[in-house]
């Protein structure tokens, strides 16, 4: 099947045209009312009453243990609306949230930390130790970070001492993750009703939602130690892309991430009104195959899925699908991470040759067809047309398919795809690999890969570069080996917004959200 790039503008402005339709039944945003809350207002004077910010999808679950629990929407506004130990702040550095002080132990194996004095959203329930071993019981367990722990306990009301079978420096990152929240084991065990209405101990906290719903609406938590510069928080899904930028243009919102680039500076190019704001997310673009159903297809040979590799022009993706922002790359370990290597045979160029003599020793030396399924995110149905097009040139012809998240996760879980263009973002690195190294990996277990926990719970333990960079080359040589996750280069992110810098925005190489507050996250006690 021929696939090209005019075709695929073609679809957005088609999408285009729908989206202005979308768009009348849409409420005026109460966009960002309050004093002064604009575009150039200085950060430190902007307070506001209400801002709307649109969502890539609905928010389903609040419920940690979720299988959901993973995809954006869902963790994005849930840790806005439950409290952790630690928060990632603007900057992406883990800093103590519910935590007032705490030590570690010479060895690096005891963590111990006292909570600060303070109450969930109710005003009466105290957030005690117990809640972050009901936590970890619940849903942390042997989830990515926290499968190290040895033993969680509630010394007191208010120290809780995690103990580790192995050091591991970046723990609190771990805490912080999408992973680190606490919820009251008096309220939530036992009842899945709560997580329809969690209690907060975060610096929001649930007004109004329904699960599934287009709305969400938060407001400032009163019981949190700090003060949010925002008093509440319109959350609402626009699952098209198009329809967000036009959203940002009209002011039904105020700030939306995940635009196409390309259409976004066209609509969005007046600095007085919008703030742009695009950075590489801490994650890379992958093409992973189904090797649960792979039996008798091409993709079941590994010599096919290297020729793929090898076919690939990941300079070419990156400026033709997202204006030249993906930094090619060919490791799970993203590029701008401080411990990036690549044990792929010819690094990132494309290598035509290899690729065809690899197909030679196949039993379909002259190409094959192949579904390649992509989800409908700016530039990733355009990315995947480009590497068709590549593909195309050693016979392999693929079909492009482009599908609303919920399709394509479907077909993740369904294992319907036969290879998907997809990704990952983890501000903690060992989730990343987790995802695709570990037993519960998500990717490991909707593509049948091959697992190794022991070399991700290696990789957290190891101190210092050249240690970490000698289990890296190991768990990258099994991938490379096995070939069946692609890599292509570091995600992008394209975000606008019409609010001050740094009121509320995604964090630095991050699709979580941070919202200015006094005191801020890692302020100096005085």
């Amino acid at each position: 099947m021929k696939v090209s790039m005019k075709r695929g503008l073609l679809g957005v402005l088609t999408a285009s045209s729908l989206a202005a339709g979308l768009l009348v039944g849409i409420a005026p945003a109460h966009a960002a009312k309050g004093a002064n809350c604009q575009v150039n207002t200085p950060t430190a004077k902007a307070q506001c009453d209400l801002i709307t910010v649109a969502l890539v999808g609905k928010v389903v679950s609040l419920d940690p243990a979720n299988p959901v629990k993973t995809t954006n929407p869902n963790y994005v506004t849930k840790l806005l609306i439950m409290g952790q130990l630690f928060r990632f702040d603007i900057n992406g550095v883990a800093q103590p949230d519910l935590v007032d002080k705490y030590t570690v132990s010479p060895d690096g194996l005891v963590y111990t930390f006292t909570l600060k004095d303070m109450k969930y959203s109710d005003g009466v329930t105290p957030v005690t130790a117990d809640d972050a071993v009901f936590q970890y019981e619940y849903s942390q367990k042997g989830q990515p970070g926290f499968s190290q722990i040895k033993t969680v306990v509630a010394k007191d009301a208010k120290t809780i001492v995690y103990t580790l079978e192995k050091g591991f420096a970046d723990f609190p990152r771990a805490l912080a993750n999408i992973y680190g929240v606490m919820n009251p084991r008096s309220k939530a065990e036992g009842k899945p009703e709560y997580w329809n209405n969690p209690l907060s101990a975060g610096p929001f906290k649930l007004k109004t939602w329904v699960p599934g719903s287009d709305e969400m609406l938060i407001e400032a938590n009163s019981n949190y130690w700090a003060k949010p510069a925002v008093k509440q928080i319109r959350f609402l899904a626009i699952t098209d892309p198009v329809t967000r930028v036009l959203a940002v243009k009209q002011g039904t919102i105020d700030y939306a991430f995940d635009l196409p680039l390309a259409i976004g500076k066209d609509y969005l190019g007046d600095p007085k009104k919008f703030r742009a704001q695009p950075f590489q997310l801490s994650g890379t673009f992958t093409l992973d195959f189904n090797m649960k159903k792979a039996e008798g297809k091409p993709w079941s040979d590994v010599k096919v899925r290297q020729a793929l590799s090898y076919a690939l022009d990941r300079k070419q993706f990156s400026d033709l699908a997202f204006n030249g922002n993906v930094t090619p790359g060919c490791a799970l370990t993203y590029v701008s991470h401080p411990n990036y290597l690549c044990v792929k045979p010819g690094g990132v160029k494309q290598d035509l040759i290899t690729a065809k003599n690899l197909l030679l020793q196949t039993a379909w030396p002259t190409g094959f067809e192949i579904r390649l399924s992509v989800f409908n995110r700016p530039g990733w149905a355009d990315g995947a047309a480009v590497i068709a097009s590549q593909w195309k040139k050693i016979g392999v012809n693929a079909t492009v398919v482009a599908e609303p998240d919920a399709v394509g996760a479907a077909g993740q879980t369904n294992g319907t795809f036969e290879v998907q263009l997809s990704g990952y973002g983890a501000p903690l690195l060992s989730s990343g690999l987790a995802t695709y190294m570990g037993a519960k990996g998500a990717w490991t277990v909707w593509a049948g890969s091959k697992f190794n926990d022991a070399l991700v719970e290696e990789y957290d333990a190891a101190i210092g570069k050249k240690a970490q960079q000698a289990v890296l080359t190991k768990i990258e040589q099994l991938l490379w080996d096995e070939s069946a996750h692609l890599m292509v280069g570091q995600r992008s992110g394209w975000g606008a917004s019409s609010l001050p810098l740094n009121l509320f925005q995604n964090q630095r190489a991050n699709d979580q959200y941070t919202v200015l507050q006094t005191p801020a996250l890692g302020a100096k006690k005085k």
